[in-house]
């Protein structure tokens, strides 16, 4: 279990003459400013996303080192999504293969540990090479303020056709108002030993609080698809700091429809007021089918009613291309220096025949670094990009809608996929925590 450290100080290194910008939007801009003379800002929170490709060196067994550009924080989190695939339109992939998840960190946090600039990566299956987004979310300082405490990371295992599971977080948190748990898919991952491909429902979980230290995990079978396999969870248990707001609420019901553009498309549950431009969403959720349209990976979700964006709101929207029965665990996160950018992409946005395409978002608060070469790509260090997307189609080849993005680079998000196919729709957040300080 993960022994807390307590917060490390950022040092900001201050030439002669010069002080610090009174503004926290200090700089606009992509250059690596590493070698400047003057301050900065800087901020509490440092966001690094990992892209993991096919070649040499790549993912293709069952682990995986992810080699990180800085020694990782004790206070950090994950969110991942990823897939096997050839690049083509026509191999299908299985759960054991299409899901990854982390194992190993420096702390003792999971089972194997490593470096203290690595995770470790597992899946079920090595067939096929694991390609994917890996953000790794770390607090560097103000941890009980404008950042986050890393509480627990927790390992919760379910068997074959089990729909729900419990753990316990071995540190309590001090309010349940203020919690994020991020496991499975937009979390610390999922691995699986099902090697049935009409089964991936077996590695989508409702991730939920209750009490002062438990973790639910609710899961769904149905539509010719069951929970096959051991499939295990990584979850990382958060509390946010005292300037954080953060709502959760549950959105069930079957609302969908070609394009995802209409508000009868999505189903809604309210919030307390938030601003949008201050504001992310993260959802865990199951669906009763498993098809590439109507499972959870076909899911699309969002801040507000699903089609408007309006300046403040007091909803979140869960939909889909098809009407199906769903239930999702939605987080809502709130700090009034964030800078939150959505963006919506029509049906066919995702094309029949594409595997990758780009996304215009605002440009970056404080600058970031782009390696766009090799087979493992960063983007470092102040942006999360967020994607979940639509799929026509209820068939089982996948891994189709499995879906993942990077900042390429300044005003710019590229997203990916292992295997075309069906045409999709998607919601985009480009959040940037470059003005979050205390």
């Amino acid at each position: 279990m993960r022994r807390y450290v307590g917060p490390l100080l950022a040092v900001v290194l201050i030439a002669a003459g010069s002080t610090i910008p009174s503004s926290r939007a200090a700089w606009s801009g992509s250059t690596d400013t590493s070698g400047s003379s003057f301050a900065m800002f800087a901020p509490s929170i440092r966001s690094t996303t990992y892209q993991l490709l096919p070649g040499g060196g790549s993912f293709t067994g069952t682990t995986f080192n992810l080699s990180l550009n800085n020694d990782l924080q004790s206070d950090y989190f994950v969110i991942m999504r990823g897939a096997a695939g050839n690049n083509d339109s026509g191999t299908h992939r299985n759960p054991n293969a299409n899901y990854a998840r982390v194992s190993g960190d420096p702390f003792g946090n999971f089972a194997s540990t490593t470096a203290s600039n690595v995770l470790r990566l597992s899946r079920g299956n090595a067939t096929g090479t694991w390609q994917g987004q890996i953000t790794v979310v770390e607090a560097l300082r103000d941890t009980t303020g404008s950042s986050f405490r890393l509480l627990d990371v927790v390992e919760t295992s379910m068997a074959s056709g089990t729909t729900s599971a419990a753990s316990s977080s071995a540190t309590s948190w001090g309010s349940i108002s203020k919690v994020g748990l991020y496991g499975g898919y937009y979390g610390g991952g999922v691995s699986t030993t099902s090697n049935i491909r009409r089964d991936h429902m077996t590695a989508w979980a409702r991730v939920f609080p209750s009490g002062s230290s438990t973790i639910n995990y609710a899961r769904q079978a149905g539509g010719g698809g069951s929970l096959s396999g051991t499939t295990t969870f990584s979850t990382y248990v958060v509390e946010w700091g005292s300037s954080w707001t953060i709502q959760r609420v549950t959105v069930t019901g079957n609302a969908g429809g070609n394009g995802s553009d209409q508000t009868s498309e999505y189903n809604t549950a309210a919030i307390s007021a938030v601003s949008r431009a201050n504001t992310f969403v993260l959802a865990y959720g199951t669906t009763t089918d498993n098809g590439l349209g109507d499972g959870w990976e076909g899911a699309i979700w969002t801040l507000g009613d699903g089609v408007n964006q309006n300046a403040s709101e007091n909803f979140v929207a869960v939909g889909a291309e098809y009407v199906q029965s769903r239930t999702a665990e939605v987080y809502v996160h709130s700090q009034p220096d964030l800078a939150v950018d959505y963006r919506f992409a029509a049906d066919g946005s995702i094309p029949t025949g594409g595997l990758t395409g780009t996304q215009s978002v605002d440009g970056a608060i404080s600058p970031e670094t782009f390696d766009n070469s090799g087979v493992l790509r960063s983007t470092g260090d102040s942006r999360i990009p967020i994607i979940s997307n639509g799929s026509n189609g209820t068939g089982t080849f996948y891994p189709r809608p499995i879906v993942w993005v990077r900042h390429t680079a300044d005003g710019t998000v590229t997203w990916t996929r292992s295997r075309s196919g069906q045409p999709g729709v998607y919601w985009l957040q480009s959040v940037d925590f470059g003005a979050v300080g205390p």
